[in-house]
């Protein structure tokens, strides 16, 4: 029996190509999405769930509360985790480790920049098992001098050579010698790493020159710890509880230090600790979203199935009253008419699945995820075979049921009952939700592309255009003022200034500060910004009140005098100005100001007009800006209009004179920034992509219910025809009830997108308005792609002879 029914399903699908084609482009388009869809939720869930005894292992963060609010942070001082050890002299996986997100590396006369170096201990292992290819790990993390690649770092360095025992310089400061390769990192870790290093061969010039074991400071330290029994998380806890009383909360400064455990699998979802984590977090709603959009997409392709379905019920009628008239009961044809939707579906994942490794690589580098292209495994086969299920019911249910309910005798004469006012209603509110869906992702598309040129036009409180930084990786005085002046008298550069880093920019530093009177009692938050006295004109901040850094400051804070003689200088922005209370900016120059960076206490010598420290998705911050050559990392450049490639040219021979034994790497300041919108240009093509598909999708629903509508009002049409309709009022009886339908769904749809698109431009401290001519473009659109899909049809149905329609009476 069940052969037979694939066997007349396989009929069926070879008598009606068109049927099978339109059906087979629209399901093959949203399975494929839905299937690169449940591959990019099952790989985010995925995260951190291959670790040792995971539920187990925990991540130590911190939240500091100030009288201004609170902070967290997942990095912890240095000396914690050898502090918890004499605290918990029991627990032996205690692990501290420090993350450099890249540093350059020096081999063979060759110098290259390696991404993701962890400086590590020897508990490591033991909480990440690392898979061994050569060498040994033993003592690579227990004596310093070691480094340990893993096979995409050492095929890197050294290619087909075997790396164990070559040695390589990090930093131009460490002296390292290869002990082991080992397996890549896990693409699903929240610790990606290329080198681990160990942790004895940590030094203070990777985080500033400061000492390691301050606990005032907060570099990128990462303490970790295994628990052999859940019961003793609350003793872990009164021990954080100790150590943050005895080493931070010591002084009644309003400012209270906690730490709490943070479960392993928690970190790639929990957003209180995105800021400072070695790799990427996901908001959940992300993979709602993205999720709620493949299922509109294969409701859609169902849909479609269902209304092209329906639409030849009048071909399938004779065939329904023939079987009924041999015995053939309403069981036996909802069997038939599923087994069809079930081979044509079977055929469609087919070959969706063996295509999807075609659409992966360009999808991981999209998307900058790393997705195995080995994907089926127990959880994305149950996923697909689930998916085929879903898909075959929710597409071939509604029209077995419809057809096998047809009348033989009426089915006989090529007739076909009347469809009730409920199957009307269901088949309409279908058309409303695939309109909807459309609509919906149309305003989503024009909102994002709206906030994107917002974001390009946004003033940013400085120039960006033909600014060039380069990194520094030394800054001895004499170095600085050499490189300084051959930088200087390169033709086609315009100005120099030496500093921590431009505006905005990855290097970054802060710490707290209020007027001299306040700060032992009062911290408040601020970022530093260390620059000397051209940073005002090589980026153009514009100063409101007082003056800028000058020669007689920088002499007041030369090298050669000690420490205590020196005589800073402080210039705020304007937020730093409200935030230490000032009721104007003139009313803050004279006063005397103490930051947390060696206690300094200055003068407020100027003012300038705010500016953006980060990207627009936070609010600009209280900067406060000393000339500190102690921080000077970056050489910021700003080059004349219609500068030569000669300019950077000489640029890069003035770096290396200076520096010859280093890595050269330049940036352009108006590049780093669109980088720090990246997610946000994805977002904007997702959309596209998305709103693309889902417009496609329609325009065959459209077609499929156009040609049912077409089969029922045959006889109509030529009547109208002979009294005597022209092709204008035909087309329009045909077109209406779906320019209704589209009205209908925008209704619902407005005020739906309204309310998606502003919680996604909450995420933004400055956003731009959701016009009114958003929404109009969107029904306008599905206005226009409506009259595309159904004039065609409707015009042809509208000029069809009607003799030839009216015959069979």
């Amino acid at each position: 029996m069940f052969k037979n029914y694939l066997l007349t399903a396989w009929r069926n699908i070879k008598k009606n190509k068109g049927f099978f084609a339109l059906n087979f482009i629209g399901l093959y388009i949203s399975v494929v999405a839905c299937i690169l869809i449940g591959l990019i939720m099952l790989h985010e869930t995925s995260f951190d769930k291959s670790a040792a005894n995971d539920t187990n292992i925990y991540r130590i963060v911190k939240a500091v509360e100030r009288p201004t609010g609170k902070t967290y942070t997942p990095i912890t001082p240095y000396p914690l985790a050898t502090a918890l050890r004499a605290a918990l002299p029991d627990e032996k996986l205690i692990s501290q480790i420090h993350f450099q997100s890249d540093v350059p590396v020096f081999f063979d006369n060759k110098k290259l920049r390696e991404t993701n170096i962890v400086f590590a201990d020897s508990v490591f292992p033991k909480l990440f098992p690392l898979t061994v290819q050569q060498g040994d790990i033993r003592r690579a993390l227990t004596e310093p001098g070691f480094a340990i690649l893993t096979e995409k770092a050492a095929h890197k360095f050294f290619g087909n050579e075997n790396p164990v025992g070559k040695r390589i310089k990090i930093l131009n400061l460490v002296d390292l010698q290869v002990a082991a390769v080992i397996a890549n990192a896990p693409s699903n870790t929240h610790l990606p790493y290329n080198m681990i290093v160990s942790y004895k061969s940590l030094r203070p010039e990777f985080i500033g020159g400061f000492p390691i074991d301050q606990w005032g400071l907060s570099a990128s330290g990462f303490t970790y710890i295994a628990l052999s029994n859940k019961n003793k998380i609350s003793q872990v806890q009164r021990a954080l509880i100790n150590i943050a009383s005895d080493h931070l909360n010591k002084d009644n400064d309003g400012t209270t230090t906690a730490f709490s455990l943070q479960p392993l699998p928690d970190i790639h979802f929990n957003q209180l600790y995105a800021n400072g984590n070695p790799s990427y977090t996901i908001n959940y709603s992300y993979l709602y979203l993205i999720g709620a959009i493949g299922l509109f997409l294969i409701l859609s392709a169902c849909i479609n199935y269902t209304n092209l379905s329906t639409a030849l019920a009048i071909k399938k009628s004779k065939e329904v009253g023939v079987r009924k008239t041999m015995g053939a009961t309403r069981p036996h044809l909802i069997k038939q008419f599923l087994s069809e939707t079930f081979l044509l579906t079977a055929f469609v994942f087919i070959v969706a699945a063996l295509s999807i490794n075609l659409f992966l690589p360009p999808l991981n580098k999209f998307l900058d995820k790393n997705i195995p292209l080995h994907w089926l495994h127990i959880k994305s086969a149950l996923l697909l075979a689930g998916l085929w299920i879903a898909v075959s019911l929710l597409s071939g249910l509604y029209p077995a049921f419809v057809l096998s309910g047809f009348n033989p005798i009426a089915a006989l004469k090529n007739k076909t009952i009347t469809p009730k006012t409920s199957v009307v209603t269901l088949r309409r509110s279908l058309v409303v939700f695939q309109f909807l869906t459309a609509q919906v992702l149309i305003i989503g598309a024009l909102v994002v592309a709206k906030q994107m040129n917002f974001i390009q036009s946004q003033p940013l409180g400085f120039i960006t255009n033909n600014v060039v930084d380069i990194s520094l990786p030394e800054n001895k005085p004499q170095q600085l003022q050499l490189l300084k002046d051959k930088l200087a008298a390169i033709p086609g550069v315009s100005d120099v200034s030496l500093s921590l880093g431009a505006p905005i920019a990855d290097n970054s530093a802060s710490t707290s500060f209020n007027v001299k009177e306040k700060y032992a009692s009062e911290k408040i938050d601020v970022e530093v910004k260390a620059s000397d006295k051209n940073y005002l004109k090589t980026y153009n901040l514009q100063l409101i009140a007082g003056r800028w850094i000058d020669d007689n400051d920088e002499r007041n804070i030369n090298a050669s005098i000690p420490d205590s003689l020196k005589r800073y200088a402080f210039v705020l922005n304007e937020k730093a100005v409200k935030a230490l209370g000032f009721a104007s900016p003139e009313k803050a120059i004279g006063k005397y100001i103490t930051f947390g960076m060696y206690d300094i206490t200055a003068p407020v010598i100027g003012v300038v007009k705010d500016y953006n420290t980060t990207s627009l998705h936070d609010a600009v911050a209280p900067v406060i800006m000393v000339d500190f050559p102690f921080f000077y990392y970056n050489a910021g450049i700003k080059l004349n209009k219609g500068y030569s490639a000669a300019t950077l040219a000489a640029i890069e021979k003035a770096w290396t004179s200076v520096y010859p034994d280093q890595l050269f790497e330049t940036s352009f300041l108006d590049q780093h920034i669109a980088s720090l919108y990246k997610n946000e240009k994805r977002t904007q093509q997702l959309f596209n992509l998305f709103t693309f598909l889902s417009v496609i999708i329609n325009i065959l629903g459209l077609v499929g219910l156009l040609s049912f509508m077409i089969e029922q009002k045959t006889k109509e049409i030529g009547i109208r025809k002979v009294l005597g309709a022209s092709v204008k009022d035909i087309s329009l009886i045909l077109s209406k009830d779906f320019l209704k339908l589209i009205v209908i769904a925008f209704f619902i749809a407005a005020p739906a997108a309204w309310l998606l698109m502003n919680k996604w431009l909450q995420d933004f401290a400055y956003r731009t308005s959701i016009s009114w001519w958003v929404f109009a473009v969107a029904v306008l659109t599905a206005l226009a792609v409506t009259c595309v899909a159904v004039g065609f049809q409707t015009i042809k149905a509208a000029l069809a002879n009607p003799v030839k329609s009216l015959r069979t009476e």
